[in-house]
């Protein structure tokens, strides 16, 4: 397993995310903040609570998956076509590196802008409603059902 060229690759996409910022994370935190605007004050008046969470705050992990998923493969389908497409396409093939080594250096890139993206939305979606992360105590089996 080539590691640097899985770390160059990487580099390089993480880099090129950091040039190309107002796209990669401005543009989905804005898209995700009309989103909340629009379910949130048009359809968020209209329903009350589900499950004792507020609409707001019940539609926050949809939004960020939504985010999530969108920018992973966005990410990692730009970063393997854009080479193909200007034609630099053959410096990647010519590393030496193979094809899993590749997709593993783009996904993994791909991933952690994703995250990043994910991570901000989290913190601009506080500024719309009350967002808690809550982890639900599972019961153990042995114990039998909750009373």
């Amino acid at each position: 397993m080539n590691w640097r060229g899985i770390w160059a690759i990487y580099k390089f996409e993480m880099h090129r995310f950091r040039r190309t910022l107002w796209t990669g994370l401005a543009v989905p935190v804005i898209t995700t903040s009309l989103y909340f605007i629009v379910f949130g004050a048009a359809i968020g008046s209209r329903m009350s609570e589900i499950g004792g969470i507020e609409y707001g705050s019940f539609i926050v992990p949809g939004l960020m998956m939504l985010s999530l998923f969108t920018e992973s493969i966005f990410n990692a389908s730009f970063g393997i076509h854009m080479p193909r497409f200007t034609g630099t396409i053959y410096e990647i093939l010519s590393a030496p590196l193979s094809a899993f080594e590749t997709v593993l250096g783009y996904v993994g890139a791909a991933a952690s802008k994703a995250m990043i993206v994910a991570l901000v939305i989290l913190a601009t979606a506080n500024l719309f409603v009350d967002v808690r992360v809550e982890q639900q105590q599972r019961r153990p089996a042995h114990l039998g059902p909750p009373d």
